[in-house]
């Protein structure tokens, strides 16, 4: 490429705006670019020599923060031959030929294993044969090692330089990208080696290296633009590019991480000790996380933090489905024609969505305080069942957790056999040939609907189980090999129910007609009346309030009083307040989405449903919700993502939630980065079973033919 190339691509100023954005701006990225890889890279190089500079006095290391050579090899070398290896992208093609011994997908990958080749070597010479200075040659070995590694990405010619015999020299000479990718290579081994001698470049590192990367970002970032690449080569020399532009930050924050692990301060040195065996001292702050009981300076930090756990995932659950609820209908309310309706839709959307979650809740919970009355006024309700003041609230509960149990297993029984009678007959039933058949389909001799029923009742028992022994939301019992059969169980009913809609098994014959709807209404009341009857078969369990610990008969503070154990159920107004902040503020987003998903929808649909004479409500059922359910679950999926995520603002109704408990945890023991990791495992943990959970969800809305 000659020099006219280059100036007939200038950009052509015919005014003051193309005077601007053809000069001045590329004119500042180039200075902000500048300062920002000096300042970072500056700072690299000072962490990097004060790590590597080995002061040893009788026998022992005086300087704290040393990382001997292997260590630091290792862990900077790894990092800058794992981001090769990404941006190249072969290492699958590279397992596969290992697997199969196939040498010529293997050569396929020179210029990854040319990268492995040259951290080995690399991480033998800098740790048994060369001597390096710690103030100069160590920290341009490892920045200079990175540089090039850049280039040679951008290059994208390491099979062509390994290639190189002396009978093509000569084309290699006369090749620029050769030369370059050539000469860069052998550039870092001669500075490497003689960087003393080279005063300007071994005091001025961060300067040279800068440059260097400064020339190669904007140069391939002007070539990547004007000329036509194979997207495949366009995206990879795309990937090197951003690498070499983030490298300054990338080696900062590896540096300034492996820094502070040994910083000289003990405060510091504490913070950063990745271990963990102080969570399994006792905790000496107190919690209520109902219903799983934590003693202060008795039970260990991990039951704390399961208990914390346990709090979150109840707000969490519980706001998730309250919002939906009530984000449908507050999103279908704002397309009713009812004027009145409509705008009240409106207002609560445009106010809760506009309004910050953290001053959502802060005004639930003070508001709750004020309207409530004192401890000392505390109201009852429904005769005693139900008692609350500005403390909280208890309701009266069923005198045996195991009739309750009954109660439910007999509501998912009859939900159960609804389904079961909903369910049509197949037109064929295939008769399974295979032992895989038999497991998936066990009862498929005798039909599909009795195989339906059997899978309904497998989940139903199954959940009972897993609730019972292993989730603490309801009980407190271990698991063990109870819970594992439980899951075992449940998996094995979901693989058969999941398949059921192959062969048009799951099919539901809906009767939607007024008296259908009578019907069922009288059906589901029967069975939440049976339920409840067995509930309270013997008696409800009221209340019994405790407040003088003491014996004085003198309450001592607000918040001394409690509830006998197994006689009430409490809400406190910590949990109240995030409940209704969540739900209120996500149930705003939610009504946005299911409205513009209804609106979304051809308008068509509504007319073809009108005309079937369908009434508002069959129409919104059976016609519009089930269309406009697969654009919702994928907006759905971030909202209820977020609302784990927003659970961490509990800190601010001094709700115990894993934030808060965390946070309590680190001005204890001082252990910030430990707990700072668990925070982080904790919540990425929640957010890939929500998204996990909705995107099978969202699979199976999709499949769905309509």
């Amino acid at each position: 490429m000659d020099f006219r190339d280059i100036t007939s691509s200038l950009p052509r100023i015919h005014s003051p705006r193309d005077f601007f954005t053809g000069y001045l701006v590329p004119v500042l990225a180039v200075y902000l670019f500048w300062g920002y890889s000096n300042k970072f890279l500056g700072m690299s190089v000072d962490y990097l020599s004060a790590m590597a500079r080995d002061i040893t006095i009788a026998g022992t290391q005086m300087n704290p923060s040393y990382y001997a050579m292997k260590s630091l090899a290792l862990i900077v070398g790894g990092i800058i031959l794992l981001c090769f290896l990404l941006v190249k992208n072969e290492i699958g093609t590279l397992i596969r030929g290992l697997r199969r011994g196939d040498i010529e997908t293997i050569s396929e990958c020179s210029s990854s294993i040319f990268a492995i080749v040259c951290f080995a070597v690399s991480y033998v010479l800098v740790t048994s044969v060369l001597e390096l200075t710690p103030g100069s040659q160590i920290p341009f070995f490892f920045f200079g090692g990175a540089v090039v590694a850049g280039v040679l990405l951008l290059q994208d010619n390491v099979p062509e330089i390994l290639s190189i015999r002396p009978s093509n020299i000569g084309y290699a000479v006369r090749e620029p990208s050769i030369l370059v990718s050539a000469g860069s290579i052998v550039l870092f081994i001669v500075m490497t080696l003689n960087l003393s001698m080279i005063q300007p470049v071994s005091q001025n590192i961060p300067l040279f290296l800068s440059a260097m990367i400064l020339l190669m970002v904007f140069y391939w970032g002007w070539r990547i633009s004007q000329e036509k690449m194979k997207p495949s080569v366009q995206a990879r020399r795309t990937a090197a590019l951003a690498y070499l532009a983030l490298l300054p930050f990338i080696m900062f924050l590896l540096l300034r991480v492996l820094y502070l692990q040994h910083d000289p301060d003990p405060v510091m040195q504490n913070r950063w000790e990745i271990q963990f065996d102080f969570m399994d001292k006792v905790n000496t702050f107190k919690i209520n996380p109902w219903p799983m009981e934590v003693v202060a300076n008795f039970d260990s930090r991990w039951m704390f933090l399961k208990a914390a756990v346990i709090n979150s995932a109840r707000v969490t659950l519980l706001s998730i489905v309250l919002c939906v609820i009530l984000g449908t209908i507050v999103g279908v309310t704002r397309l009713s024609s009812n004027k009145l309706a409509s705008t009240m839709a409106t207002v609560y959307v445009e106010i809760f969505r506009n309004l910050p979650l953290a001053v959502l809740l802060f005004l639930i919970a003070t508001q709750y305080g004020l309207q409530a009355p004192l401890f000392i006024e505390e109201e009852f309700l429904l005769g005693g069942a139900v008692f609350y003041s500005n403390q909280g609230i208890w309701f009266v509960t069923v005198a045996s957790y195991q009739r309750l149990v009954m109660a439910l297993v007999a509501l998912a029984l009859l939900r159960a056999a609804l389904r079961h009678m909903d369910r049509i007959e197949p037109r064929f039933i295939i008769t399974p040939s295979t032992p895989q058949e038999h497991l998936r389909r066990p009862f498929s001799t005798l039909g599909w609907r009795l195989e339906a029923l059997a899978s309904d009742i497998f989940l139903i028992f199954a959940a009972v189980i897993f609730i019972n022994f292993l989730v603490p939301f309801v009980s407190t019992n271990g698991g063990g090999f109870m819970a594992f059969i439980a899951m075992a169980i449940i998996v094995y009913a979901l693989a058969v129910t999941s398949k059921l809609d192959d062969d048009g098994m799951n099919a539901l014959q809906i009767d939607d007609s007024e008296s259908g709807l009578r019907k069922r209404f009288t059906i589901w009341v029967a069975a939440f009346a049976v339920a409840a009857g067995i509930a309270v078969s013997k008696g409800l369990s009221w209340p019994e309030y405790l407040k003088d610990w003491d014996g004085d008969g003198v309450i001592d503070a607000p918040g001394s009083w409690d509830i006998a154990e197994g006689t009430g159920f409490e809400i406190t107004p910590f949990f109240l307040a995030m409940i209704l902040g969540l739900t209120l503020f996500t149930a705003s987003t939610i009504a946005e989405i299911v409205r513009g998903s209804i609106q979304s929808l051809p308008r068509g649909q509504v007319e073809a449903a009108i005309s079937l004479s369908l009434n508002p409500f069959q129409r919104l059922r059976l016609v519009i919700l089930p269309q406009a359910l697969r654009s919702m679950v994928p907006l759905f999926n971030n909202q209820f993502m977020n609302v784990w995520k927003n659970s961490s603002l509990a800190v601010i109704v001094a709700y115990s939630d894993i934030f808060y408990v965390i946070l309590v945890m680190m001005n204890n023991v001082g252990k910030l980065i430990p707990l700072f990791i668990l925070l982080l495992i904790t919540y990425q943990a929640g957010s890939l079973a929500i998204s996990a959970v909705m995107n099978w969800y969202n699979t199976r809305v999709t499949s769905v033919k309509i």
